[in-house]
């Protein structure tokens, strides 16, 4: 059984709450001992699972893939209204095994109450937003992914403008681009603003 069903059986034995704007959803779901977000919107899902008050897990899938925990909430938007539900927190934290988030600040607006440890660097999320080109053409349909190290923590594939946009918190990070021929190609990239745009220009690129 995939998480998804066992979700939607878990939703089948709970209590609705109603349908609220995100932040209210945070608010509200922060009230329950346990408690289950979700938004359905075509092929594009989004979970958020609360534990003892706090955003503990989450899952996102379109029809790419799905991703979960901390990669999941990069994804997620403050736009949607959620269906909340409450939920028994052992059933929750059965489901928050597979998709913890273990960064809460990755949430949107540091929605956490975690404390910031004193003196370090604050880590705001933001929209970095990727523009590829190739002999001044925009490339649409090229394959973008942000890597952390090792871990794919983003993946998404450029419009018809060649745009690809991700929500990240500051740092470095790796950009992987698979373009429509199986090249790949590699960079760096130091993103430190709430919102940033960037021409990845691949023309006399190597690929890796």
């Amino acid at each position: 059984m995939e998480i998804m069903d066992v979700i939607n059986e878990i939703l089948g034995q709970s209590r609705y709450l109603g349908s609220y704007p995100y932040f209210a959803t945070v608010k509200q779901g922060r009230s329950e001992g346990g408690a289950i977000a979700i938004v359905v919107d075509g092929d594009r899902s989004a979970v958020i699972l609360f534990s003892r008050g706090e955003p503990t897990g989450a899952i996102y899938k379109d029809k790419l893939g799905a991703l979960y925990g901390d990669s999941a909430v990069l994804k997620i938007s403050d736009q949607d209204d959620y269906e909340l539900y409450a939920v028994d927190r052992k059933a929750v934290e059965i489901v928050v095994a597979h998709c913890r988030v273990f960064n809460r600040g990755h949430f949107p607006h540091q929605l956490s109450a975690d404390i910031p440890e004193i003196g370090a660097k604050r880590r705001m999320p933001g929209v970095l937003s990727l523009f590829i080109v190739r002999n001044d053409l925009q490339q649409s349909g090229v394959r973008v992914s942000i890597r952390k190290g090792r871990q794919v923590i983003a993946s998404d594939v450029t419009t018809g403008d060649g745009k690809v946009s991700f929500r990240l918190i500051n740092g470095p990070y790796d950009v992987v681009v698979a373009s429509r021929t199986g090249e790949t190609y590699s960079f760096l990239v130091d993103f430190n603003g709430k919102r940033s745009e960037l021409i990845i220009e691949l023309d006399g690129m190597t690929d890796d």
